[in-house]
């Protein structure tokens, strides 16, 4: 009697039923992993959870609805991961292991949370010497071994991004010691960029070979130690190519640093037609810890110093885990639903080589590198997340077989991605995506110093999402960007809503209210909207809104591109069209820098099924002028006011232009005159390239306000009968 009453009382905390859905219940708070998981004696851990509901596969107990487990509050992940393997695999779709949150929420954390009496006044002279005079009395030191934490080794000469730990205070990453406090330094003066002869056969740039040297401004450095280890991120070459450097060497007469890391470009730029000064900061170093929110590590002494912000120490977090804090490997039918993941090193929450997994309404930011991470598998969901504050890319997908052109079927959904890049300037993208049958539908993108969605592969679906706020720092890139590949045949990019990239989205946030998170480079910039990027082929980007995004629709050299019925607006240009081809394409001629085009493609074997089927136009492309930009078709497509309609670099107006598939479009404002020659106002057969006139539309002074009417005027239709309208009211999340 006394057991069956033990059953009944678990029964009344749990479905357990075999033709209903078990819950399990973790309360980090109230649990225990000696309780049963009942709602009134819950676990304590994750990992006891998911060790019950293996033990009701052994029992062969598993529900036919599944099984849910419901996690309630606040849990330390320094060095824990909860790891579901195949065997912790829901039954089928209908049957899923389901890990949701509390409706009071879940909360995951990749740190240490610290307490404030563990933080002491700095009393060594020689520290002190170290810190300036202001700085003295607020600084505070925290030992580090105190807390466990094993010796820590020093940091490589050369490295990009931090893969270290952070220090996180009211939810915000706190900065590491550096100078200037805020945005950068910039030298012109270069002494020795440390770069040797470039070797074509291995790649088109000069490389670097020892440590370079440059010339400061003004004294800071004749206060720092370089022996204590300094380090310098900085654009040292090219504005795509963001890097971390140890000094090596200060000469405080001269005036002069030398880099004791390699840059891979060498130091100072390379190009004649980039005359940019180059921009840096300097990181942890004690002496520059000087203002609230600042922090700085001895990794020698395992010691962190930190200025507390108004002096308070509560509500610190240190993060430490290297690890996933959850990684789903090889599983099929789990979901992850509604949980929060903060303060961690490494990608929280990690997706490897699954089937079905769904992740739904996670909430993941203040992470060092990425955010969320699905690799491999097929028919994964990442739907309703929100991933902000990383350090390098917010969310990151893979899948599919291009040899044999297997879609993996993944989906990224209802999410909102931004502020990605934090801590690696050019290599953080908000959304990553590559390999094939990959759909990534009704997002939000934004705010992103560089590149804000790189993708690659084949059949790929880019589809009514809103990117705004990219390319804020740098130069040479784009809001949507792919590059480099005769294979990238198949992708679409439809009905997506690009907007106010570079400077312009600095004055939009501005203008908003916002705080200034990014400098825009103030003397040269290379924007732009979709970027086709190094004879990157085949794909369709059509029935787009691109308002102020630089050079809109670029394409780089490529073939078998098709820009159609978008509607440019405000635009540097609207299309692109260069043969950088001609002079740095080398395909067959068996280069090692990514420029050997046709060494691509053979390794899918293009000229065999399915791929000989699926893109034909690619079985003879050797013997078709194979480093022209040929095949590309230009049409239906309107600009507004935009200052050039089609951009031309190289001999493309004599040997492409009139090759090209390129009729029905209309330029609407200030008609440069490089369109007018080459576009004269006649028509080409029956149909005209482009309509060039000076004769405005109804426009509003801010069409991203009323909608694009303009796309419904009256006049509009009559000058561009056959553009299809776009929709806006479907684009973007939650539409």
């Amino acid at each position: 009697m006394k057991g069956s009453m033990g059953v009944l009382a678990l029964c009344a905390g749990m479905l357990c039923s075999a033709e209903a859905q078990s819950v399990y219940y973790v309360d980090v708070a109230r649990g225990a992993d000696t309780h049963e998981g009942s709602q009134a004696k819950p676990f304590a851990s994750l990992t006891k959870a998911r060790d019950a509901i293996r033990e009701l596969k052994a029992k062969q107990a598993f529900p036919s609805k599944g099984v849910v487990v419901e996690v309630k509050g606040t849990f330390t992940c320094a060095d824990k991961t909860l790891e579901l393997a195949e065997q912790d695999s829901g039954a089928s779709a209908d049957a899923p292991v389901i890990y949701r949150a509390s409706p009071e929420g879940a909360l995951l954390v990749g740190g240490y949370v610290l307490a404030a009496e563990q933080f002491k006044p700095v009393t060594d002279p020689a520290t002190l010497a170290r810190l300036t005079e202001a700085a003295r009395p607020h600084v505070r030191v925290l030992d580090l071994k105190a807390l466990g934490m094993m010796p820590l080794p020093p940091l490589p000469d050369k490295f990009n991004g931090w893969s270290e730990m952070e220090l996180f205070a009211e939810g915000k990453a706190m900065q590491l010691a550096r100078w200037p406090n805020t945005g950068w330094t910039s030298f012109t003066n270069v002494i020795d960029r440390g770069v040797k002869p470039i070797d074509h056969a291995t790649g088109e740039w000069e490389h670097g070979y020892k440590g370079g040297t440059f010339a400061y401004d003004g004294d800071q450095p004749s206060r720092w130690d370089v022996s204590k280890g300094i380090w310098m991120n900085g654009f040292w070459c090219h504005d795509w190519a963001n890097e971390t450097l140890k000094i090596g060497a200060i000469d405080k007469e001269k005036h002069h640093i030398t880099s004791a890391g390699i840059h891979t470009y060498g130091i100072g730029t390379s190009s004649k037609w980039n005359p940019s000064r180059r921009r840096y900061y300097v990181f942890n170093l004690l002496e520059e810890l000087d203002i609230p929110g600042e922090w700085y590590v001895d990794r020698e002494n395992r010691l962190l110093y930190y200025y507390p912000i108004q002096g308070s120490l509560n509500n610190r977090v240190l993060s430490v885990q290297k690890k996933p804090i959850i990684k789903v490997s090889k599983a099929a039918f789990v979901q992850l639903k509604g949980m929060t993941f903060k303060f961690s090193t490494a990608t929280p929450v990690q997706v490897e080589h699954a089937k079905s997994v769904v992740l739904e309404g996670l909430t993941v930011s203040q992470i060092t590198q990425g955010g969320i991470s699905v690799n491999g598998g097929s028919d994964c969901t990442v739907t309703g997340c929100e991933v902000s504050q990383v350090g390098m890319t917010g969310l990151s997908v893979s899948g599919g077989d291009r040899k044999t052109l297997t879609p993996c079927r993944h989906r990224v959904e209802q999410c909102e991605l931004h502020h990605a890049g934090r801590l690696q300037r050019t290599g953080g993208t908000a959304l990553k995506f590559n390999g094939v049958g990959i759909t990534v539908a009704h997002n939000l993108i934004h705010d992103t110093p560089y590149i804000a969605v790189q993708y690659g592969g084949n059949d790929n679906l880019f589809e009514y999402n809103e990117v705004h706020s990219a390319m804020m720092e740098s130069g040479d890139g784009g809001g949507l960007y792919t590059g480099r590949d005769w294979g990238s045949q198949g992708n679409i990019v439809r009905y997506n809503y690009f907007h106010h990239y570079g400077q312009a989205g600095v004055d939009r946030r501005r203008a908003l209210g916002l705080p200034d998170e990014f400098e825009p480079l103030k003397d040269h910039v290379m924007v732009m909207g979709v970027y086709l990027d190094d004879c990157d082929s085949g794909e369709l980007v059509s029935n787009n809104i691109f308002y102020k995004t630089g050079w809109a629709a670029f394409v780089g050299g490529g073939r078998y591109n098709t820009i159609s019925n978008n509607l440019f607006i405000e635009c540097t240009s609207a299309l692109h069209l260069d043969d950088r081809g001609l002079k740095r394409a080398r395909p067959g001629e068996g280069t090692k820098d990514g420029w050997d085009l046709l060494a691509k493609i053979q390794i899918y074997n293009y000229q065999q099924s399915p791929w000989k089927e699926r893109y034909p136009q690619l079985v003879n492309v050797m013997e078709d002028e194979p480093k022209l930009p040929l095949h590309n078709a230009f049409m239906n497509n309107v600009a507004v006011n935009c200052p050039l309609f089609f951009q031309m670099h190289g001999t493309v107006k004599t040997t492409t232009l009139n090759r090209l598939d390129f009729h029905d479009n209309l330029a609407v404002g200030p008609i440069n005159t490089r369109d007018t020659d080459s576009f004269p106002q006649e028509q080409d057969g029956m149909r005209t390239r482009v309509t060039l006139t000076i004769d405005p539309l109804p426009f509003a002074q801010n069409p991203d306000q009323d909608h694009f009417k303009i796309q419904e005027s009256t006049a509009f239709k009559q000058r561009a009968p056959w553009f299809e309208r776009i929709p806006l009211e479907k684009i973007g999340k939650g539409k």
